[in-house]
């Protein structure tokens, strides 16, 4: 069923939103008449069924779900922590209309922030779209409007980049940096702001209310400074209050950094890089880093029906590297230092200065010719390593650590170690695909090595583990994240001792009758934090 409370059929009266600059509103519902009549014609060519295959898998883990609030969960085994309050929230994609009309990718899907407020030994979830203005345009126009991730596939895909992709933004009279999903990430800024992020638009912000539901607010434009897209992962530094992030507009060659300081974006450069793939990049306390990979973007590969990144051997994996001590960021200031051979990181895990050199410790993957499938093609497993990056020399060392052979993704470090040090950090355990996290692994920085791992019982699935602390002991707390039994088909929450990581969940809550479907990264703020940006509301 659509999650949709309705959906309206198009009509002048549906396609009646404010016309953009240099279009009458007597001439816009036309454009846009024209221009959905030839997208609906290229659907026609297109398979959407075969699109979306991905609802099927895990027994129904990545099907979309209907908004609700005040889920009160049961407790299926263990105690909610006594001194334990705050709140978790995850995005995901989960496309509102459904089943969809045009091609839709798994990662295509309406932004969508699941939640769980612990308060006074209780856990009550909650889960609502953001309303971004993308969402908001596509409701009022009664069908999908923008192109999809999906689309991008065989001749009419092609035809749909040429023809009609570039002109639907602006007929609908947004910026390409305010037509979002905001579906991948979730960020808490030093001064108490929630962001919904995605790299191919500006952070949407949103708030918890009192009882910990999302609302949507709109988009934060940094006190007016900010008008372009802003990377899914930017980092923030809880000791300086500073932000920095990276950004681009994919297939234009426009790549920048940029620094924010009290709310306002106050630095931008404009780097020279490879046409990759740049999801992802770190800090440390001295350094900026931003991470140039060997994925490389190719638009024919359409037509083809292949990956829209493809590893190319030939680049090698190299690392942009800016001193927090210059006053202000510029090109020049960079030092561009290259691997010894071509590999590509997706997310970094932790960053750290040890004499004069960067460690890094990150899943890196190499290439893999007979792997075409999802959005990266050529590339193999992600697997952990730590790469040293010596400054002085302007080099880069890849190593393999105790637990390389293991395949891993979504690593995380607790968050108020960021820019700083840190002992641990831990990722994802994954199974054969991409949404299959099988377990946790924690991960030892200063004996580099494998510490321990929880493997979930067979079908159990979770995903991106975050810290939850408990204390100010390095490891003095929890992993918290959603569980999807595929057997069962039954969701939870669960929080895992993260010092010990006992297999055995210190609490499972039971989310009853709703299913919370499979999604990207999540975040926990402290009952402090949550506070604060409740006051800023």
């Amino acid at each position: 069923t659509n999650p949709s409370a309705s959906r309206r059929p198009l009509s002048c009266r549906a396609m009646a939103t404010p016309a953009p600059s240099g279009l009458s509103g007597c001439l816009l519902p036309v454009r846009r008449s024209l221009v959905h009549l030839l997208d609906r014609f290229l659907d026609s060519f297109q398979n959407v069924e075969e699109s979306v295959k991905w609802a099927s898998d895990y027994n129904g883990g990545l099907v979309p779900v209907a908004p609700c609030k005040d889920v009160a969960l049961r407790v299926k085994s263990g105690k909610i922590p006594d001194d334990l309050s705050g709140a978790y929230m995850r995005v995901g994609p989960n496309p509102y209309h459904w089943p969809p009309k045009k091609r839709t990718h798994v990662f295509d899907g309406d932004g969508m922030v699941h939640s769980v407020r612990i308060a006074d030994g209780k856990a009550v979830y909650h889960c609502d779209f953001l309303d971004t203005p993308r969402l908001q345009f596509e409701k009022k126009f009664g069908a999908e409007w923008f192109t999809r991730i999906g689309e991008f596939s065989g001749w009419s895909g092609l035809a749909k980049v040429l023809l009609v992709a570039g002109k639907k933004n602006k007929l609908a009279g947004l910026a390409e940096s305010r037509a979002s999903t905001a579906n991948t990430a979730i960020g808490l800024t030093p001064e108490g702001k929630l962001w919904a992020l995605n790299e191919g638009g500006s952070p949407f912000r949103f708030r918890l209310d009192e009882q910990g539901r999302p609302v949507s607010i709109g988009y934060d434009t940094l006190g007016g400074t900010l008008q372009e897209n802003m990377s899914a992962h930017p980092k923030m530094d809880a000791q300086t209050g500073e932000i920095f992030f990276h950004g681009r507009v994919l297939g234009k060659k426009k790549f920048y950094a940029s620094r924010v300081v009290d709310g306002r974006m106050t630095d931008q450069a404009m780097l020279s890089v490879h046409d990759g793939f740049h999801h992802d990049m770190f800090i440390t306390e001295n350094y900026v880093v931003i991470v140039d990979g060997s994925m490389k973007f190719g638009p024919e590969a359409i037509v083809k029906q292949k990956p829209l990144w493809m590893f190319e051997p030939e680049r090698k994996l190299r690392f942009g590297i800016w001193p927090r001590s210059e006053k202000k960021m510029t090109p020049e200031s960079f030092q561009w230092i290259e691997a010894p051979e071509a590999a590509e990181i997706v997310h970094t895990m932790f960053g750290y200065d040890e004499d004069r050199k960067i460690i890094l410790w990150t899943p890196l993957g190499r290439q893999d010719d007979g792997n075409e499938t999802g959005i990266l093609g050529g590339i193999g497993d992600l697997k952990m390593h730590r790469v040293v990056i010596d400054v002085a020399k302007g080099s880069a060392e890849i190593q393999a650590v105790s637990g390389s052979h293991l395949k891993t993704e979504f690593p995380r470090v607790r968050d108020d170690r960021i820019g700083r040090r840190a002992r641990y950090g831990y990722s994802g355990l994954q199974g054969a695909g991409e949404f299959d996290f099988v377990g946790v692994l924690k991960w030892d920085f200063e004996e580099c090595r494998l510490v321990s791992e929880i493997r979930f019982p067979p079908g159990v699935i979770g995903g991106e583990p975050v810290f939850v602390p408990a204390g100010e002991g390095e490891d003095e707390g929890y992993v918290a994240m959603f569980l999807w039994n595929s057997k069962t088909r039954e969701s939870t929450f669960a929080l895992f001792d993260f010092r010990t990581l006992s297999s055995e969940p210190v609490v499972e809550l039971v989310v009853p009758d709703h299913d919370v479907p499979l999604g990207f990264h999540a975040l926990w703020i402290t009952e402090e934090q949550f506070q604060k940006q409740l006051a800023l509301s």
